[in-house]
């Protein structure tokens, strides 16, 4: 899939299934457990997490994505949003690339127990 909309616009993707994660399941893995974490206010939407991210699970997706969230405010956050950031956590291993590649410090790496 191409990262742009006939050369003109980003591609915003709506081809995935939204979970939240249960930060339980996080703290069973055998991964380190620690996460991204974004700060929307910072993020200049430039895609270079996506972009630097050697395996392929970070996405920037079109907010339709998030139907009939549990919780009102995630609805209310992705009605006002231009896009959605989703990582794939099965497939990130924390390498942290994307949080050195963020060209506004929007990314960080944190704890699971601090989250």
């Amino acid at each position: 899939m191409g990262k742009t909309d006939k050369g003109e616009h980003p591609l915003i993707y709506d081809d995935y299934t939204v979970q939240e994660v249960d930060p339980n399941w996080l703290q069973e893995r055998v991964k380190p457990k620690r996460h991204i974490g974004l700060t929307p206010e910072l993020c200049i939407m430039c895609r270079a997490c996506e972009d630097v991210c050697p395996w392929e699970c970070i996405f920037m997706m079109s907010p339709s994505i998030i139907k009939n969230a549990d919780k009102h405010s995630v609805m209310t956050l992705a009605e006002q949003s231009a896009s959605v950031f989703i990582i794939d956590d099965n497939e990130c291993t924390r390498c942290a690339i994307c949080v050195e590649r963020c060209p506004s410090d929007a990314l960080w790496l944190g704890r699971v127990d601090q989250a």
